[in-house]
């Protein structure tokens, strides 16, 4: 019995089948894409600025004392007093009996919204053009945001990053306690 051969077509096809198989297999890996066509690092979600004006100085009295907000980056005050006048706002926010319609105050911008409020804290209320405020933010007298951290429904913690601008760091100004 003759042996059949398959047409030469058949042959062609199947060479180029199988050169197609080993040339995937067996193909260099691609190149790294060349560091211009990599994208460009998103922007950093604050960049601290220059510090903010100081308030002038308030003639507080046992009759008068200053508020909180009058406090916050006052000429005459330090960042220790800045801190507690944060605190004072915060305390005052949470305690001011909104009950259930009180804001959540898991970030910078939620409690910006909150101590300027004034339905919440009245007088006590941070104006919008307060130096403290810039660009939706509560900020340090270095220019840098307060870090927020809720630990409780009533209690939050602040930081500012402190002189060198870096959040965790020796220099960290915080009210916040060991559990």
């Amino acid at each position: 019995m003759p042996v059949r051969r398959p047409p030469p077509a058949a042959l062609a096809a199947g060479a180029l089948l199988l050169a197609a198989v080993f040339v995937f297999l067996f193909r260099p890996p691609p190149a790294p894409p060349a560091p211009a066509d990599l994208p460009p690092p998103p922007p950093p979600a604050f960049e601290p600025g220059p510090p903010p004006a100081l308030l002038p100085p308030r003639a507080a009295s046992p009759e008068h004392p200053a508020l909180a907000r009058e406090r916050l980056l006052a000429a005459d005050g330090s960042p220790e007093e800045d801190l507690l006048a944060l605190a004072d706002l915060i305390d005052a926010y949470v305690h001011s009996g909104l009950g259930d319609t009180r804001r959540s105050l898991g970030f910078n911008e939620d409690l910006v919204a909150a101590l300027t409020d004034p339905a919440a804290l009245g007088d006590a209320a941070l104006p919008p053009d307060h130096p403290a405020l810039r660009g939706g933010r509560l900020i340090d007298r270095w220019g840098t945001p307060w870090q927020i951290h809720p630990r409780a429904a009533d209690a939050i913690d602040v930081r500012s990053a402190g002189p060198d601008r870096r959040l965790y760091t020796p220099d960290d100004l915080t009210n916040e306690r060991p559990d």
